[in-house]
C-alpha cells in the first residue's frame, strides 16, 4: 500500500504535541508514512517563547519515513494555514490525512484512514473519511461504520479530486441552500446556526466552508461509530474551543476491535438517526436556547439575503 502523507498543524502548546506524535508513532504505518508538519508564527509577543519550544520539539522527530516542517514566518491563523496546507500536499500526493495538535489517535488509526483512502477512493460519493464519532463508545457498536451528511475535522482524510471542490467563496445562493436544507445539514450538530452566524460576521471558518462543499455535492464521510480519536483540546489552551469545565473526550482507544475491510456499515439512514439520538451536546441544551438559536438562525438568514455581503470568504 502506499501510504498517505499525514499534515499536522502545531501552534504554542508542546504538552498537546508531544501527546499527537506519540500517538501516531504506536501506528506500525507511521514508519512508512511523510509527515508534514506545519509551525504558525506567534500571533502575539506572549506567544513566541512557547512557539519557540514547539519548533524545537517537531525539528527533532523521527519514527516516521521522512518529517518535513514549514515554519511560517507570520501568522497566518489557523483558518489560512490549514487550506494552505492541506492544498499543497494534497496536490502533491493525490490524498491526505489531516490531524490538529490536540487529537490522540489509536494505533489504528493510519491502517483505517489508508485503507479507506484505498477503498472508496472510486466511490465518488465518499467526500471524507473522519476517525472520530460523536457516539458515546459501547461494545457492540465496535467495528460498525456509518455514513454522515456532518463532516468531522478531528482526525479526517480526502482526495485530490474532492478537495479541490472546495468553496472558498461563499454567496447568498448558498444560505438560500442552507434554509431549505436545514434539518439535513444539522443531523443533530449546529451547522445551519454556525454557518448563519458566521456570514453574517464577515467570513467563514474553513471547516464550515469544506462542511458545506460536502453536502452541496452530495458528499458523505465515513465515521466509526466508536471513536479512533480522544480530542484533548477542550481545556481551555486552544483557540475555538475552550471549555472550563475541561470536558476532554478521553478513551480507551487502543482496546478497539481490530478494524477490517469490508467495513461493516449500516445504512445513510440509520447512521443519520443515530446521529441524532447520541447528539448530546444538542440533547443537553434546554428549550430556550434551542428556540433562541432557532430563532436567531432564521433572524440572521433574512437579514443576510435583504442587506448582509453579497459574498464571504473563508477568514
Amino acid at each position: 500500500m502506499e501510504y498517505a502523507p499525514i499534515v499536522l498543524f502545531v501552534y504554542k502548546r508542546l504538552d498537546h504535541v508531544t501527546k499527537t506524535v506519540a500517538a501516531l508513532k504506536t501506528n506500525p504505518e507511521a514508519k512508512q508514512s511523510v509527515l508534514y508538519i506545519y509551525s504558525d508564527a506567534p500571533a502575539k509577543e506572549s506567544d513566541a517563547e512557547d512557539v519557540e519550544t514547539v519548533r524545537k520539539y517537531i525539528c527533532d522527530l523521527d519514527g516516521f519515513k521522512e518529517v518535513i516542517v514549514t515554519e511560517r514566518e507570520s501568522n497566518w491563523g489557523i483558518e489560512k494555514s490549514v487550506v494552505d496546507g492541506v492544498s499543497y500536499v494534497i496536490k502533491k500526493h493525490g490524498k491526505v490525512i489531516v490531524i490538529e495538535d490536540d487529537l490522540q489517535v489509536c494505533n489504528q488509526f493510519l491502517y483505517y484512514m489508508n485503507t479507506c483512502l484505498n477503498e472508496y477512493e472510486d466511490e465518488k460519493k465518499v467526500y471524507s473519511i473522519t476517525g472520530y464519532s460523536f457516539f458515546r463508545s459501547i461494545a457492540e457498536n465496535d467495528g460498525v461504520y456509518g455514513y454522515t451528511r456532518s463532516f468531522c475535522s478531528w482526525g479526517w482524510a480526502t482526495w485530490l479530486d474532492r478537495w479541490q471542490n472546495l468553496k472558498r467563496i461563499i454567496d447568498k445562493r448558498d444560505v438560500r441552500l442552507v434554509m431549505g436544507n436545514k434539518a439535513a445539514l444539522d443531523n443533530g450538530q449546529d451547522f445551519s446556526y454556525l454557518f448563519m452566524h458566521q456570514y453574517k460576521n464577515g467570513g467563514v471558518t474553513w471547516d464550515v466552508a469544506w462542511y458545506f462543499t460536502c453536502f452541496a455535492n452530495k458528499g458523505l464521510t465515513i465515521f466509526p461509530y466508536n471513536t479512533m480519536v480522544n480530542n484533548l483540546g477542550m481545556d481551555g489552551s486552544g483557540v475555538h474551543y475552550n471549555d472550563p469545565n475541561g470536558r476532554n473526550r478521553v478513551e480507551s482507544i487502543n482496546d478497539r476491535k481490530k478494524v477490517t475491510f469490508p467495513l461493516s456499515f449500516v445504512s445513510l439512514e440509520k447512521s443519520t438517526k443515530d446521529t441524532i439520538n447520541h447528539s448530546t451536546a444538542w440533547k443537553n441544551r434546554t428549550f430556550s436556547k434551542k428556540a433562541k438559536m432557532f430563532v436567531r438562525f432564521w433572524l440572521n438568514s433574512i437579514e443576510i439575503l435583504v442587506a448582509g455581503k453579497k459574498s464571504v470568504g473563508i477568514r
